[in-house]
């Protein structure tokens, strides 16, 4: 018995805190100074949010510990979605790339040919992924303490935070490790991934603002919104009972569903930590059935042996019809290229769900069946969900523009031209954005189509006022731009595409998500009005949510009627100011690449 017990704990030992991969990774890339950046940016972007809020916190509390108890409360509120966001794709960023630049390095038959098992490959690639991910969480403990200093913030309240948020990291993590094992590609599987992601954690999050999912035995809270069942399959649903700011039903209320479901109903946070570690669980074990089976995917099957057949016989003879090529080949081929091939699918079912999803709003209005207020909410949550879509296959679209070119050779036959560095980048630049532009066409097309609708009705107000047109048009196209030039910077200095597709993706996802959780803060503190028109522009989203329904800006129908006009002029002028800013740094950035392109390129090629 005792040796039988001798083997598993040797077992466990061997899998797990002794793993060669996880000893490998942790004592070797702990020590880069990327990951020291990385782990220090993570701290600053809390750092900066608990400091804004704690600033506009301070202008509304006259200094008595009721007050500093409520201001502690709501920083802690925000540092928490802050950091719940960050764990939502810092872990997708670190575990994909685990398999994934295994094979890139062409060392995965290597690490299959040694003695080490199914289990200690998959374990030792997830586990040593996410010690950087815990490291993290780990890190801003400290800066979550400091709010209980006024009171007003439990103890339970930081572990609920903490066990979403590492959940969440491992449930994503095990997700990615699943999807790198079964070989299912890289670029499109990065890309797709957090893709998804953000589909889910957006859409079902707005399913659970709407009234039909609210729970009737749940208790309204101050704004009258109620708990919805959609609460434990989400985690920031989730996040919102343990702060406090939505009210989970009682267990004794829950009499007509079964004792499972009363359990998730009455305590959310518990069930969604409990079904993301068995999901993650089953996710890891199947995982480990695909190891080496993975290896021998890319064989000839007979379905591929069948369709092959037909497939060259269609490629025998083909030919195509003469194309006028732009001023610039370079954006031209950028441009077109890029409107082909496998993602021509995903961005024309994007470019038609928000031309028919607004035209499916405007109908309604027109019938009368929505009033002008809920156009304007629908209408606004219509265009985040397509803008954020949008903004990241256009970041996914920059970030293999540069290392596509080398990994195909073509950047040595482009280097041998007479074609400058400012020509190819300005090529580049232009083309990703005139490839982003036709997503955002639905709904700038049908802000306009609003507001013509509304001045043919002289005696209401009408839902879209005329400058909103203009204003979005100009701040999406400079949004898309700046992820652009995002994406191509870090595609210039980056090797591989896989590699460029998880840093621009991730990056431009947790800037947008900061940006807003600062701009809802900074507007929300200056008190709406002109004010936070003026500033609402200066985020990408908040944008979005303030300036196509100007009721978020005021708290009655009265405040609105008197102060709507003032608050049209303060967004118009916002949105200049806004675009101005936006476009020197997208200048800046586009001028820094062109100074330093040989030198990047010289770098790359070992030159």
């Amino acid at each position: 018995m005792g040796q039988v017990l001798h083997k598993l704990w040797l077992w466990i030992w061997l899998l797990i805190p002794a793993n060669p991969i996880l000893v490998r990774v942790v004592q070797g890339s702990s020590k880069r100074t990327r990951h020291l950046w990385l782990r220090a940016g993570y701290l600053a972007a809390l750092i900066l949010v608990v400091l804004f809020s704690l600033i506009l916190s301070g202008n509304n509390q006259r200094g008595s510990l009721a007050e500093l108890a409520k201001a502690a409360s709501q920083t802690f509120a925000h540092t928490s979605i802050t950091q719940l966001a960050l764990m939502c794709f810092l872990a997708p960023v670190f575990t994909a790339a685990a398999i994934t630049q295994e094979r890139d390095a062409q060392t995965f038959n290597i690490l299959l040919s040694t003695p080490l098992s199914n289990g200690q490959i998959v374990f030792g690639s997830l586990l040593s992924r996410l010690y950087f991910v815990i490291m993290l969480l780990i890190a801003g403990l400290p800066i979550f303490l400091m709010t209980m200093a006024y009171g007003g913030v439990t103890t339970s309240q930081v572990f609920e935070s903490f066990a979403l948020s590492g959940s969440t990291a491992i449930l994503t993590g095990a997700l990615a490790i699943f999807i790198a094992m079964r070989r299912v590609g890289t670029r499109g599987t990065i890309f797709s991934f957090f893709l998804l992601i953000g589909l889910y954690l957006l859409c079902v999050y707005l399913f659970g603002q709407w009234s039909g999912t609210w729970i009737e035995a749940s208790q309204p809270n101050m704004a009258g919104k109620q708990m919805s069942w959609l609460t434990p399959l989400h985690p920031f649903l989730a996040l919102d009972v343990a702060l406090n700011r939505i009210h989970a039903p009682d267990y004794a209320r829950l009499t007509e569903y079964s004792s499972m479901v009363r359990f998730a109903l009455a305590y959310p946070s518990a069930a969604y930590v409990c079904w993301t570690l068995i999901t993650a669980l089953l996710l890891t074990l199947t995982s480990i059935l695909f190891v080496r089976r993975s290896v021998v995917s890319s064989d000839a099957t007979f379905w591929t042996k069948f369709t092959d057949r037909f497939r060259k016989v269609s490629l025998q003879e083909r030919s195509r019809p003469a194309r006028t090529v732009w001023v610039n080949p370079v954006a031209w081929r950028e441009a077109k290229t890029r409107s082909g091939g496998s993602g021509a699918l995903l961005r024309w079912t994007l470019i038609a769900g928000g031309v028919f999803g607004c035209a499916a709003l405007l109908l309604y209005h027109m019938m009368g069946h929505i009033n002008a207020d809920t156009a304007r909410k629908s209408l606004s949550l219509l265009i985040i969900i397509q803008f954020g879509i949008a903004l990241i296959i256009a970041t996914n679209t920059a970030a293999t523009s540069m290392t596509k070119e080398r990994e195909s050779k073509t950047m040595d036959i482009l280097l041998t031209t007479l074609v400058t560095s400012k020509y190819i980048l300005w090529g580049k630049l232009r083309g990703l954005v005139t490839f982003a532009l036709p997503l955002l066409i639905g709904p700038v097309v049908f802000l306009l189509v609003f507001c013509l609708y509304g001045l043919t009705q002289s005696n209401t107000t009408p839902a879209i006022w005329f400058e909103t047109s203009i204003e979005m048009t100009a701040l999406l196209i400079i949004y898309t731009g700046c992820a652009c030039v995002i994406g191509l910077r870090i595609s210039l200095v980056t090797r591989k595409t896989v590699t460029a597709v998880m840093y621009s993706v991730g990056l431009v996802i947790v800037l947008s998500i900061v940006a807003t959780l600062i701009g809802q803060a900074i507007v929300q503190g200056a008190g709406g009005g002109e004010v936070g028109a003026f500033l609402a522009p200066f985020t990408p989203f908040t944008a979005i949510f303030y300036l196509v329904d100007l009721n978020n800006l005021f708290d009655s129908p009265k405040e609105f009627a008197e102060g709507v006009q003032a608050a049209r002029i303060a967004g118009l002028l916002g949105t200049g100011i806004a675009t101005v800013v936006y476009s020197f740094v997208v200048w800046s950035v586009y001028t820094g690449l062109v100074r330093n392109f040989d030198m990047i390129v010289r770098k790359q090629t070992g030159l």
